[in-house]
């Protein structure tokens, strides 16, 4: 536990919107999340990832029922700076799941992370920046319990208004925050 377990989430106001990718094979989705982490639209101060990072562990801690993890699990590519900014907010070590289709397609067989099965007896909350592939983070749940990991939820920058993505990963079973909806 650390001190930022009791403090009050700092007032973030969180933007994340989606673009339209050009370009893309047929198979792809033809958008994109992209938030103010990414440094897409302006640098990112270190101040403000901290900020972010304080704001997504406040938020996970204050669910009534959310489990306190043991370890972080990042999706590689855009999850990577949700969980860096988590880690240092919350003091949890992390690891990193990459896909072991660099073709960045969609795989017919879902999920295609490696996260070396170094997380069985662990209480793992996965962290990624939006819920743009939920089947995948779902998918993920899965070979993670497999492995032998209790996974007590999903942290996200971002999700969609409709709650597309909220429902396949709590069809998990499992708690998610986001905060903020996508543009």
């Amino acid at each position: 536990m650390t001190a930022l377990d009791r403090a009050e989430a700092p007032d973030v106001d969180f933007q994340a919107c989606q673009i339209l990718c050009l370009d893309l094979p047929p198979e792809m989705p033809a958008v994109r999340v992209v938030h103010e982490l990414d440094g897409v639209a302006s640098p990112v101060q270190p101040a403000r990832l901290m900020e972010v990072g304080h704001a997504m562990w406040s938020q996970w801690t204050a669910g009534p029922d959310h489990e306190t993890p043991e370890v972080l699990l990042g999706l590689e590519g855009d999850g990577i700076v949700p969980t860096l900014a988590l880690s240092l907010a919350s003091g949890l070590p992390y690891h990193l799941a990459w896909r072991l289709n660099q073709s960045r397609l969609p795989s017919p067989r879902g999920a295609e992370l490696f996260t070396y099965n170094q997380l069985a007896g662990s209480r793992v909350l996965v962290v990624d920046a939006a819920l743009s592939d939920s089947h995948m983070i779902a998918s993920l749940v899965g070979v993670l319990r497999q492995e032998g990991a209790v996974v007590v939820g999903v942290a996200c920058l971002s999700e969609d208004r409709a709650g597309v993505g909220r429902r396949v990963v709590e069809a998990t079973g499992v708690a998610l925050t986001a905060l903020a909806y996508t543009r």
